[in-house]
């Protein structure tokens, strides 16, 4: 009797409408936070963020293409500007580059500077008319700039090092050149040099010092015999005969 009343009384407490609405609350708690948790990324916020990110690379590339369609277009007013002063009259040059100075005197400053590097581009090519040096033996040096490159080679006017074959083809080749510059190009990670009578020049320097010393490693230098010198620069002139001249290192 007392296990059936209180069986009856545990299913009153149960079926209760307090007992019976916080349980319903908890469960419909949990399916509220069940549904906020289960949410699945790519919502509303989601989708904005990505869409501020595809704004923001959008406009990179609008102002990207903006920014090549200006520089098309200045690189094509100035070839026609170049194009309109080759047709120009040297006086007519002239007249004009006047009154652009008297438009605006700081152009002066231009003109001055230019005319500075005209005097400076006189250079220094002697040539084989010009006469045999006093230490010279071989009958092919000419004059040096410094006391250190007054090098002859030594050898008689048939044997000179300028003009046996072997320096042809070693040193002066365009082919063997052009491979020693790629190579060094690639070994150093260099650019090729803008200026081709300048890159085969010191390509042909290097290669008469492998011929000649070997390798000396870095910072270990030799002066070329004026002969050669000369031979070098003769087939591959500076535009305006500038030419750096030897720059000593550690060892010489």
């Amino acid at each position: 009797m007392e296990t059936e009343e209180n069986f009856n009384a545990s299913s009153q407490r149960s079926s209760s409408p307090e007992s019976s609405s916080s349980s319903d609350f908890r469960r419909i708690r949990g399916r509220g936070r069940g549904r906020r948790r289960g949410r699945r990324p790519g919502g509303v916020r989601g989708r904005g963020v990505r869409g501020v990110r595809g704004v923001g690379a959008r406009r990179r590339i609008n102002q990207e293409a903006a920014a090549e369609r200006v520089a098309a277009a200045r690189e094509q007013r100035d070839i026609q500007l170049r194009a309109t002063i080759a047709t120009l009259e040297e006086q007519t040059l002239r007249n004009l580059v006047g009154r652009i100075c008297e438009r605006d005197p700081t152009f002066v400053f231009d003109v001055l500077n230019e005319a500075s590097q005209n005097e400076r581009r006189q250079g220094y090519h002697p040539q084989p008319s010009d006469g045999v040096p006093s230490w010279c033996t071989c009958n092919h040096c000419r004059e040096m700039p410094s006391e250190i490159e007054k090098l002859c080679c030594g050898q008689t006017p048939t044997n000179c090092f300028s003009i046996v074959p072997d320096f042809q083809r070693v040193v002066l080749d365009d082919l063997v050149l052009l491979v020693a510059r790629r190579y060094r190009e690639d070994i150093i990670a260099a650019a090729p040099d803008a200026d081709l009578n300048r890159g085969n020049r010191h390509a042909a320097y290097r290669q008469f010092i492998l011929w000649h010393h070997g390798h000396l490693g870095a910072r270990n230098r030799r002066v070329i015999p004026s002969c050669c010198v000369w031979r070098i620069r003769d087939k591959f002139p500076d535009t305006f005969s500038q030419y750096r001249g030897f720059i000593g290192g550690r060892l010489g």
